[in-house]
């Protein structure tokens, strides 16, 4: 019998935020009332109501629940749960009524907002659902209603779902977003939220928040201009929107249910990659190296591009860096180094010339760390583990085997395990090994002892080339124990002539008038300049003069300088021991302080980067009175 029940009709009471990812409030506190129905109901109205939702005054709702014969009535719980019990009613079409005085609010004191004043509205018409533990209601108030309400409580929502952009399948658990307000003076800080394991992350906040700092309300009618910012558990940003996306559709005057999906762009799996190739295609993000196929950012004498760029510092060999073979064994590589170079459309340098090992023999500071891939795990939270290959991961022969260094990361880090490696997926960063440049070049520096500005640095003192040929190597492991070994392609691949350089540029600036007396001396009449500017792979040269009120303003003119754009190398040395400084309209000397500045950009690049601008200033005050 259902009236042996504890509960006649039972049930809960949501309000609904997001109506796409199917998020919905509990909510307490709330007066439920149900009287039995007077509409005819047929068919499929039996299933459910046929919502005829509207608000009503207090009075209103007293005056429909006092004219009922019956009346079942509860508050619900914290979890909008309720239990209406009188035995008299014995199933049937129902009406249902709610008097609401506070919508949730998560993270504040109390844990809700209250209205201005309660509000009563009519749910529409039901008929509960008959089940063993009695008759059964689901209430729900449309996302549409239940937002008012919180605009009224003034209680504000952010809810969404973070994903991958690259796979909108892949959700992020665990992270943390941040949501900001743009404002007229200073961006408001909304609040954060840690995503679920589905990505599904929630902000609650005060209007007040967004409002803060106006010294007038200049978003009464409105509601923020939200952008975020996103970080993993270990605190690295994955995604730092710029405030001007809140400006953008979608994000500019948000209501008080904002349901706002959000992607990072992080780096995820293919969905079956199968093995990966182990191959050496490039030199930093820059540069292809000779393939035989057309694809090379390396002419005949070694240089890089179409600037002509010779290497410098630390530099990283990239490609495809391979953990496993199809058979599933091991794969290892390395790199060797000779002085032995040839011309790149030359049959490859033997490899017996290859003496140098990069990481191992002699023990000369080549190798250098760097990150070879990235091991990410989605679920429960998303994690990602860069894998950074050390000197320690290779064997005594130089040979590197990522999943050695792999294996050493998540030994060293506190936050995971090597029991925890099959639950992350590898994703390959490009990187294989990065070569410190500096210990391979030996040409000194022009230490220019002796000579003054514009005097010539003697030829043998001069920066010459110098060539490097590089060698990879790779191979499968089917028995390190006794040396058994597969072939694998891409082994010996060979560039023939890398031009690499570390010098500084050499240069010295003055003015010719400062040698023959002192730095401190006023200039009068005619003035000129001395420099000199020597390195053997020169882009540009440039020389300007520039007085302090900026109505002298002229680059000074001596073929070929200024230089720019250079790819010639037999230009390397440029001086000039007395360049006069014009003094004809447009540009008159007259009574200022003048700055003179020798701008030099060199053809050097890391493949990653490439050299900076480099200058030389110096002063000078002219007076046309003696």
């Amino acid at each position: 019998m259902k009236n042996d029940k504890v509960c006649t009709i039972h049930g809960h009471l949501y309000g609904l935020l997001c109506g796409r990812l199917e998020i919905l409030d509990r909510v307490r506190d709330a007066q439920i009332y149900v009287v039995p129905s007077s509409r005819e109901m047929t068919g499929d109205d039996v299933q459910t109501a046929k919502p005829a939702i509207k608000s009503l005054s207090v009075n209103e709702l007293k005056a429909a629940t006092s004219a009922a014969q019956l009346v079942l009535k509860d508050v619900t719980g914290e979890d909008g749960n309720f239990c209406l019990m009188n035995s008299d009613y014995q199933g049937g079409p129902v009406d249902v009524y709610v008097l609401i005085d506070r919508v949730p609010l998560p993270g504040s004191e109390d844990g809700w907002s209250m209205l201005p004043e309660p509000k009563a509205l009519f749910l529409g018409t039901y008929v509960p659902t008959d089940s063993e533990e009695g008759w059964a209601l689901s209430l729900t108030i449309p996302q549409s209603l239940w937002c008012r309400l919180k605009r009224l409580a003034d209680a504000w929502t952010i809810i969404g779902k973070v994903t991958a952009c690259a796979n909108s399948n892949i959700a992020l658990g665990g992270v943390t977003v941040t949501a900001f307000d743009v404002d007229w003076l200073q961006d408001d800080e909304l609040g954060s939220g840690v995503t679920s394991v589905s990505g599904i992350y929630r902000i609650d906040y005060l209007g007040s928040k967004y409002r803060a700092g106006t010294f007038i309300d200049v978003e009464l009618f409105g509601g923020p201009d939200i952008y975020f910012k996103i970080k993993d558990g270990d605190g690295n940003s994955i995604l730092d929107e710029l405030p001007s996306i809140g400006r953008s559709p979608g994000r500019r005057d948000r209501e008080p249910c904002a349901c706002i999906d959000v992607c990072a762009k992080v780096p995820v799996p293919e969905e079956d990659p199968g093995p990966i190739a182990t191959a050496w295609t490039g030199v930093g993000i820059a540069f292809t190296i000779p393939d035989g196929i057309g694809l090379n950012d390396f002419d005949d004498d070694g240089y890089a591009g179409a600037a002509k760029y010779a290497l410098t510092g630390v530099t990283r060999m990239t490609g495809s860096a391979g953990i496993k073979t199809g058979a599933g064994n091991p794969i290892e590589y390395r790199f060797r180094v000779s002085n032995t170079t040839a011309a790149n459309t030359a049959s490859p340098v033997a490899e017996a010339s290859f003496t140098r090992i990069v990481g191992k023999s002699p023990d000369d500071n080549l190798w250098v760390n760097t990150k070879v891939c990235e091991m990410v795990r989605f679920f429960p939270s998303y994690k990602i583990v860069k894998v950074i290959a050390k000197q320690v991961d290779l064997d005594a022969d130089g040979w590197l085997d990522v999943n050695k260094s792999i294996h050493r990361t998540f030994v060293e880090r506190a936050d995971v395990d090597p029991l925890d490696i099959p639950s992350f997926d590898f994703i390959d960063s490009d990187g294989m090994m990065a070569i410190n440049t500096a210990k391979l070049t030996t040409e000194p520096d022009v230490s220019g002892a002796g000579l003054a500005p514009g005097e010539e640095v003697p030829a043998g003192d001069r920066i010459s080339i110098e060539k490097f040929a590089i060698r990879f190597e790779t191979r499968e492991v089917i028995n390190k124990a006794t040396n058994t070994f597969g072939p694998m392609p891409g082994d010996g691949t060979t560039v023939n002539a890398f031009v690499m350089n570390n010098n500084p540029r050499y240069g010295k600036l003055a003015m010719k008038e400062h040698l023959q007396g002192t730095p401190c001396d006023v200039l009068t009449g005619a003035i000129n300049a001395a420099y000199t500017v020597h390195h053997p792979h020169l882009r540009s040269v440039s020389l300007t003069v520039r007085s302090n009120d900026g109505v002298y303003s002229v680059s000074l003119n001596d073929p070929p300088m200024p230089l720019s754009g250079n790819t010639n190398p037999a230009i390397t040395h440029l001086n000039n021991a007395s360049l006069a400084l014009p003094n004809a309209p447009p540009n008159v000397l007259h009574k200022c302080t003048y700055l003179v500045q020798l701008d030099t950009r060199l053809r050097l690049h890391t493949g990653d980067s490439s050299a900076h601008l480099q200058t030389i200033p110096t002063t000078f005050f002219w007076d046309p009175t003696p």
